[in-house]
């Protein structure tokens, strides 16, 4: 089964990255990998998906949480929004 390397942001919700976020694949109608990618400094992660429709979720180390739905395969940017405390903003504490 092919797979596109997607993009992906984790952000809060003033659109500032969430570094050392864990963003893993929770559903999806393909079959994926069991994969966590923590998110760098700027809120950055790629993660590979085929076809298909899948729910991610991006977790912060205290335990805030987002999730979102996207179309697998080729496609923009993924955005995973969490309304994260200051200190979780890109590797700020």
């Amino acid at each position: 089964m092919s797979r596109s390397l997607r993009s992906g942001r984790v952000v809060d919700s003033e659109s500032h990255g969430i570094a050392g976020a864990l963003v893993s694949v929770m559903w999806g109608t393909a079959p994926t990998p069991e994969i966590g990618r923590r998110t760098g400094d700027d809120g950055a992660f790629q993660v590979g998906l085929p076809e298909g429709l899948f729910r991610l979720q991006a977790v912060t180390d205290s335990g805030s949480a987002g999730e979102v739905e996207v179309d697998g395969g080729e496609g923009g940017e993924i955005v995973i929004r969490i309304d994260a405390p200051p200190s979780e903003r890109e590797g700020k504490t």
